[in-house]
C-alpha cells in the first residue's frame, strides 16, 4: 500500500495508523478477499520410492568387505542417479494452487445451482465451492477436483485418461487450503527467511 490512508505528524511513532486522521474510505480501497496459496506435488508416490533408494544406498555404501567395493562403488552411483531421477520428476510435478473466499451471495448461488444436499463428507457441493474459488490454475473445474482427489475408478488403468488421485494428501493441501481461505480466519504476514536473506545479502554488497 502507498500509505496514503494515513496521515501522521511528523514527530508520531510508528504505533499504527492515527485514529484522528485515519482515512478509512482510502484504506478500504486496499482491501480484498482473504487468498491462500499451496504448493502440491503432482507425484508424492516417489516419496516411498526416493526413501527405499536412499535406504539401499547407505546399505551399499556401509559394504565392508574390499572384494564388493568396486562393484558396490558402481552400484551406489547408479542408486545415486536414480534417486536424482526421481527427486527431479517429484519437484516438476509440482504445481501452486491459489484460493480465495467467497464474494457475498457466491455461496447461495452455488448451493442453488446444485440443488439438493448430496449427503455426507466431501461432495460435489464442496468440489464447486473450491473450484469457484480456485484463483490458479486458471480453468480448473469441480469434475477436475473431485478426479484430482478421487481417481477415476471407473477408467482402466490403461485408459490414457485414468488419473489415480490423490486422496488423504488432496484434503491435507487442496482441500485445506481452500477452506481456510474461504473462512477468512488466520490471516498474518507470511514471513519468507528465503527472501529476507536476499534482501540483507543484496543490501550489503
Amino acid at each position: 500500500m502507498s500509505g496514503e490512508a494515513f496521515t501522521r505528524t511528523p514527530d508520531a511513532e510508528d504505533k499504527g495508523p492515527d485514529v484522528e486522521t485515519f482515512n478509512l474510505k482510502k484504506w478500504a480501497k486496499g482491501t480484498g478477499l482473504v487468498t491462500r496459496s499451496v504448493a502440491v506435488c503432482g507425484m508424492p508416490q516417489l516419496m516411498g520410492e526416493i526413501e527405499a533408494l536412499k535406504d539401499e544406498l547407505e546399505r551399499v555404501q556401509a559394504t565392508e568387505f574390499d572384494d564388493d567395493r568396486p562393484l558396490a562403488k558402481s552400484r551406489a552411483r547408479e542408486i545415486a542417479e536414480q534417486i536424482e531421477a526421481a527427486r527431479q520428476q517429484m519437484a516438476a510435478s509440482i504445481v501452486t494452487f491459489k484460493f480465495r473466499g467467497l464474494r457475498p451471495g457466491e455461496t447461495e448461488e452455488i448451493k442453488a445451482e446444485h440443488g439438493p444436499d448430496d449427503g455426507e463428507g466431501i461432495t460435489d457441493l464442496d468440489y464447486k465451492f473450491w473450484a469457484r474459488m480456485c484463483v490458479k490454475p486458471v480453468g480448473v473445474t469441480w469434475e477436475d477436483l473431485k478426479a484430482l482427489h478421487l481417481g477415476t475408478p471407473d477408467l482402466d488403468e490403461d485408459d490414457e485418461d485414468h488419473i489415480e488421485g490423490l486422496g488423504a494428501y488432496f484434503v491435507q493441501t487442496i482441500a485445506r487450503t481452500a477452506n481456510l481461505a474461504g473462512s477468512g480466519g488466520g490471516v498474518d504476514i507470511p514471513f519468507s527467511s528465503a527472501s529476507s536473506a536476499l534482501i540483507a545479502s543484496s543490501s550489503t554488497n
